[in-house]
């Protein structure tokens, strides 16, 4: 995300890096899998008496947080999309799928990604400019992250987690199964593009039919979005693969994989201080800089404090809640 934001890319900037075009609409649809992973590791390790109904109630929470934190961050007037607020409503809807299998998560995940963007577009041209500006409906179906949609990313993260495929064969099929995804949908969105002329990303999400295969980042497409989740599939194999046979190499990398909300806040908070130039006038330095800087800290802060400042804040919040939740409705002897 960092790179998508304030890094010179080679096909948009001179003298940018054109291999750093592939974290443009990529970056945030890892960011969001992950969060589907995360729900399906908080149901697996939960200690309550009813481990759904304990999970449920996290995750709820979490999702409060998560919209009042992208309101905030929203507010700072960066030219960055915020996703928490959208993160935060996905959380609700996640909340019905919590008992499902992998299968199931997973199969219901690629339907809404498959389909979810021709069904959803009539419904948005069709309602009144009040509904769909209408807070937190707005997530569901705004023009940037729509729930409804991005719903599938989360769903088949929350697969992933519950197959827990993080060592062993798993992770080679893990891998193997996000190149072929990623091979088959972007492959087929460019042979059915044949006449849609050059890709764009769209500032509606009802684009004309003859561009419903374009495969540009945020485009909203099957393709585009079926093809993305077969890039976070093999991203988070080789990071696993990665982090079981060099450990200690890559330990800076996942001390700041634990506090993403907390660097992905504060990199929005940069950007308010610094001004829209960075991202305006985007610099490979200012994101080398800034990749490294992240890096120390959380690297520091992991060493001396453990969890991160935020992820803490929020862990305390959902587990609180959740503890009072169950000690309010266990008998008493």
């Amino acid at each position: 995300m960092f790179a998508a934001h304030i890094a010179a890319v080679g096909e948009y900037q001179e003298g940018g890096w054109r291999w750093l075009l592939a974290t443009h609409g990529r970056a945030s649809a890892i960011f969001t899998v992950l969060a589907g992973v995360s729900i399906a590791l908080m149901l697996s390790r939960s200690r309550g008496l009813n481990p759904v109904r304990h999970t449920r109630i996290r995750v709820a929470v979490r999702g409060v947080i998560l919209i009042a934190l992208g309101w905030i961050l929203g507010d700072l007037g960066t030219p960055v999309d915020v996703i928490l607020d959208n993160l935060g409503v996905m959380f609700f809807l996640a909340l019905i799928a919590l008992r499902w299998k992998p299968v199931v998560l997973i199969g219901v995940g690629a339907g809404v990604l498959l389909l979810g963007r021709e069904l959803l577009a009539p419904v948005v041209a069709a309602m009144p400019q009040w509904l769909y500006d209408a807070p937190l409906l707005h997530e569901l179906w705004g023009i940037h992250y729509p729930a409804l949609i991005w719903i599938g990313y989360v769903l088949i993260g929350m697969g992933i987690g519950k197959l827990a495929p993080w060592r062993g064969a798993a992770l080679g099929w893990l891998a193997a199964s996000g190149i072929a995804l990623a091979a088959v949908a972007y492959g087929i969105g460019a042979l059915l593009l044949t006449n849609a002329g050059e890709p764009v990303i769209w500032a509606s999400i009802w684009p004309p039919p003859d561009q419903w295969f374009v495969v540009a980042a945020h485009s909203y497409s099957a393709p585009e979005m079926l093809g993305n989740v077969g890039v976070a599939m093999f991203t988070i194999a080789a990071c696993c693969l990665l982090a079981n046979w060099l450990p200690r190499v890559v330990w800076p990398f996942a001390a700041a994989g634990s506090m993403t909300l907390t660097l992905y806040s504060a990199h929005i908070v940069l950007i308010a201080i610094v001004g829209r130039e960075i991202v305006y006038e985007p610099s490979n330095l200012a994101w080398i800089v800034l990749c490294v800087s992240c890096l120390v800290f959380a690297s520091l802060w992991r060493w001396r404090l453990g969890q991160g400042p935020l992820e803490r804040v929020v862990t305390s919040a959902s587990n609180g809640v959740a503890a009072f939740d169950e000690l309010r409705v266990t008998p008493r002897a």
